[in-house]
């Protein structure tokens, strides 16, 4: 990420990543509360991505971040998984 403001972009950049995540986090959640399992591993997937894509983002400048957000993929990807298991177990019921 390069940006004229310098590092002030690459931090609100970082912040508008984070805080669409934690947004579609909120949003699997609640399609997780009304049984909407399939629609939750979508939102959940995209967030999964958006912590690679901060991993990726600070792997250069501060790499114990870059690995926590590593590990935040992949506990997403897990979750996300999780639901679509549990959305076909709900079908076959």
């Amino acid at each position: 990420m390069s940006h004229p403001l310098g590092p002030l972009a690459h931090n609100l950049t970082a912040y508008a990543i984070y805080a669409t995540a934690q947004a579609e986090m909120r949003r699997a959640y609640a399609l997780i509360d009304r049984g909407e399992y399939l629609a939750a591993a979508a939102e959940i997937d995209s967030a999964a991505h958006a912590a690679e894509v901060l991993a990726h983002a600070t792997e250069e400048l501060d790499t114990r971040r870059s690995a926590r957000w590593l590990t935040v993929t992949a506990a997403r990807r897990r979750f996300a998984e999780q639901a679509r298991l549990h959305a076909g177990t709900a079908l076959a019921a």
